[in-house]
């Protein structure tokens, strides 16, 4: 096990506020928080650049869209791409019933919503971007409550994937406006889902809110329900020794890794996942953030572009920015204090041999 060391704070929010979700878009970090806000932070630094507030009523999601653009949502069912250099909102997006929205995704000119269960209805909305004023597709029947997550494949953009707190993780191809037709794959975790995403070009993983994990082969025919998950890691709190799972998130070189949380013993654990013959979570290369963010959960979790910097933002209302002992920079700064500090040792024993040298008898 490696241990990181801390590089910078935020400055605290007020009390009682805490931040939902962090994100690298462009050369910013930008934050959501409990207060309504949006906030963009220098990464180096996490000085602040500049805030949005009252972004929404009740803020729910963030995401990158576009150069420069970063898309929000919130429980008023309002959908804003912002322009993060003037703060400007330069799209505004909403269904008529404006139901709350809890999840969003976004590939190329596409926006996907996915909204809280209102009037026996959880509906997935998909928008193009170039034409707002109505949606491309609605899905009102693929899930019986709350979507929580929404992600796009990264390689074919017309692939979505979505989880829900009814248990499923489904596959749509977005080409297709019927509903039925869309849906290629059901799977079945059988707990809440909290976060879903892409593995790999044909996995996708479902965590649960009580911290269960599996992957699902995705290397099927249209219209297959998946009863059993290819890779069922079950329960990952014993196994990992935490409390909470932060979320699954990709780390550039070290590929896919989660966040394990325990606000009883103040820290987080960055474990890597493996790929060889089968997913296995990777303890012996795991990375502590040694106090974390005190007794309070961990939000958020993601890293800088270069894969070099780790940042967190939790219930505390702050964000870090973290770094492996190993990373390059780190060593060098390493280097060259040990560097400097033997010089000065050298010139403090020089000094002494010459004062000892003339020191009268």
């Amino acid at each position: 096990m490696k241990t990181a060391r801390s590089l910078a704070t935020s400055a605290s929010l007020n009390p009682d506020t805490y931040i939902y979700k962090i994100l690298p878009i462009s050369t910013e970090m930008v934050s959501i928080s409990s207060d309504d806000s949006l906030r963009v932070l220098d990464p180096p630094t996490l000085e602040l650049r500049g805030a949005i507030d009252g972004v929404h009523d009740g803020v729910t999601c963030l995401s990158g869209f576009r150069d420069r653009h970063g898309l929000t949502a919130g429980r008023d069912g309002l959908v804003k791409c912002i322009d993060l250099r003037t703060r400007n909102t330069t799209l505004e997006l909403s269904e008529e019933k404006k139901p709350a929205i809890l999840s969003t995704a976004c590939q190329e000119n596409l926006i996907a919503t996915g909204a809280e269960l209102t009037n026996s209805q959880a509906t997935i909305t998909v928008w193009d971007a170039r034409a707002s004023k109505r949606s491309l597709l609605r899905y009102v029947e693929s899930h019986s409550d709350d979507v929580t997550d929404l992600c796009f494949h990264a390689f074919h953009p017309s692939i979505l994937l979505s989880g829900s707190t009814d248990g499923l993780v489904n596959l749509y191809n977005t080409t297709v406006t019927d509903e039925d037709d869309a849906l290629t794959q059901v799977s079945n975790h059988g707990s809440s889902i909290a976060h879903t995403g892409f593995m790999s070009d044909h996995e996708v993983f479902a965590l649960s809110h009580d911290e269960i994990f599996s992957i699902y082969d995705t290397n099927r025919s249209d219209h297959v329900e998946v009863p059993t998950p290819a890779y069922a890691l079950g329960d990952l709190r014993p196994q990992l020794q935490c409390e909470y799972v932060v979320d699954l998130v990709s780390s550039g070189s070290t590929g896919t890794v989660l966040g394990a949380g325990s606000h009883s013993l103040h820290q987080l654990d960055v474990v890597p996942l493996r790929r060889g013959s089968e997913w296995t979570l990777d303890t012996a290369n795991t990375l502590r953030l040694p106090g974390a963010h005190g007794e309070e959960v961990v939000r958020s979790l993601c890293f800088s572009r270069d894969g070099n910097t780790i940042f967190t933002a939790g219930e505390d209302g702050l964000v870090k920015a973290w770094r492996s002992p190993e990373d390059p920079t780190v060593t060098a700064k390493a280097k060259d204090s040990a560097s400097t500090d033997k010089k000065r040792k050298k010139q403090n024993h020089s000094d002494k041999d010459e004062r000892e040298r003339f020191k009268p008898y």
